[in-house]
């Protein structure tokens, strides 16, 4: 009789133990469509940002990301630093998980075996249902990590690749109270997700691995993720200054980026933590309309605001109130009216 292989029982112990893990798997329409953002966005006429509006204390979430807006820059960064073989397993990267084990056996360091898929099957897991997937303070028990085992598995038979990085890239925590990829890149680089070159993709891959870690830690892992990017697209990432080229007559790869100036780059971009200033124009509006918009308040509102006439308003007012200060002036309003339509297209209140 044929023995089975150690797959083959592990398949089995985690089917028997765990399946009751996988009962209930979101659709990833339905992760979508479920995904709240922390703020409300208030929108001009033109779909401009005029303000965000803090609406959740407890996070920081932005708005839901496709993966086609994130940069590919980004997406290379993740998978180098997470999971190189994402393309190529169905959810469990068993070469690493041998990998960990003869690691384990032998007391030696190991790259871990939690694939993305693993990854986002805690993520999506409730944190306050009993036996939940979601790691602790003390890391994940066995049972938790086969129960991601199992999960991953019904993730990848159900859901498309892309799906499973565009859902991952927008609820895995970064630093703090910062979540998802919108949040972080707005925060923290002060641009869109789309536009994130390869330096600060390689920051924010090192976030994933250690949300809370110093910035020299930070900085270190970042070199070490932009060292596997640069063979990976065979370009040294923009902006790096390169090593000098090896005088060789063998024929060589790409120059390997160093790595120079990354710790300050790393230290000053953490120290950020709000969105543009520009993102907050019309505070008075937004208050007023999202406590008229009901629960839970809405992603986003549109407006009639021209963003360029509020500016102007805004700016009007504060040089008004400078100049008559010295008469004892501290407050004014500014109201702009569409005679013909009667539409708001400015408001800056006192």
């Amino acid at each position: 009789m044929k023995r089975p292989s150690l797959r083959s029982l592990a398949a089995l112990i985690l089917i028997a133990g765990h399946g009751h893990c996988a009962l209930g798997m979101p659709s990833f329409d339905a992760v979508k469509s479920g995904f709240q953002p922390s703020d409300t966005l208030i929108l001009d006429r033109q779909g401009e940002v005029v303000q965000r509006l803090r609406t959740d204390a407890t996070v920081r979430r932005g708005q839901w990301v496709a993966l086609g807006d994130v940069s590919p820059a980004l997406r290379t960064a993740l998978v180098l630093s997470e999971d190189r073989r994402f393309y190529e397993h169905s959810g469990v990267d068993w070469r690493a998980v041998s990998a960990a084990a003869w690691g384990n056996l032998w007391n030696t360091r190991t790259r871990g075996a939690s694939t993305l898929t693993m990854q986002l099957a805690g993520l999506l897991d409730d944190p306050d249902t009993p036996g939940s997937l979601r790691a602790s303070t003390g890391g994940r028990s066995v049972a938790q990590k086969l129960g991601q085992a199992v999960v991953a598995q019904r993730l990848e038979a159900s859901w498309r690749k892309d799906q499973i990085l565009e859902a991952y890239l927008n609820l895995v925590p970064f630093r703090g109270e910062t979540v998802g990829v919108d949040a972080l890149s707005r925060t923290v680089f002060g641009k869109a997700a789309h536009g994130l070159d390869e330096r600060e993709a390689a920051v924010t891959a090192a976030l994933v691995r250690a949300p809370n870690a110093a910035a020299a830690r930070v900085a270190q892992r970042a070199c070490g993720v932009l060292q596997a990017m640069a063979p990976a697209t065979g370009t040294v990432p923009k902006g790096t200054p390169a090593k000098p080229p090896v005088p060789t007559t063998a024929a060589v790869g790409p120059a390997l980026p160093d790595c120079t100036g990354l710790d300050l780059f790393v230290a000053a971009a953490l120290q950020r933590r709000d969105y543009a200033a520009s993102e907050g124009i019309a505070p008075h509006l937004a208050r007023r309309l999202v406590a008229s918009a009901g629960t839970p308040p809405p992603r986003h509102i549109a407006t009639s605001l021209d963003a360029s006439l509020q500016r102007f308003a805004q700016q009007t007012l504060q040089r008004h109130l400078r100049e008559l200060r010295g008469r004892h002036v501290e407050d004014g309003a500014v109201l702009v009216l569409d005679n013909a339509s009667g539409e708001v297209l400015a408001w800056v209140g006192s």
